[in-house]
C-alpha cells in the first residue's frame, strides 16, 4: 500500500469516526427508532401509539437529552428522553414514568370492554 494510499484510508476513517449526527438528524433518528420500538413490541402493538417528534434539548457528546411528542387515544403527551449515540448504535431511555400514560387497561374477556 502506498503511502498516499495509507493517509487517505486513515483520513476517511477519521472522519467517519468523528461523525455524530447534528441534533436534528439526532431527533428523527430517534423518532423512528422509537415508533418502530411501539409498532412491533407485544406490549404496545395495536394501540395506535404515534411518535409526532423527537426534540433534542441539550446533552453533549454521545448522550443528549430530549423531548418526545407521543399521540395516543388522542392526546398528544410529553415525555422526556435520553438518546445515546456512539457514531453507529443509537438508543432512547424515556424517563422513570414517562410511558405510564400508555398502560392498558385491562380488559373483561366477556364483555370486550375495559374494567
Amino acid at each position: 500500500m502506498t503511502v498516499r494510499v495509507r493517509r487517505a484510508v486513515i483520513a476517511v476513517c477519521l472522519l467517519l469516526a468523528a461523525c455524530t449526527p447534528g441534533p436534528e438528524k439526532a431527533g428523527e433518528l430517534t423518532r423512528v427508532s422509537m415508533q418502530e420500538y411501539f409498532r412491533y413490541d407485544p406490549q404496545f402493538k395495536g394501540q395506535g401509539i404515534e411518535v409526532l417528534e423527537v426534540r433534542v434539548t441539550g446533552g453533549q457528546d454521545k448522550q443528549l437529552e430530549g423531548v418526545a411528542t407521543i399521540r395516543h387515544a388522542g392526546k398528544s403527551h410529553e415525555v422526556p428522553v435520553i438518546i445515546v449515540l456512539d457514531g453507529v448504535n443509537l438508543a432512547w431511555f424515556a424517563q422513570p414514568g414517562g410511558l405510564a400514560f400508555l398502560a392498558r387497561k385491562p380488559v373483561d374477556a366477556a364483555a370486550g370492554t375495559p374494567k
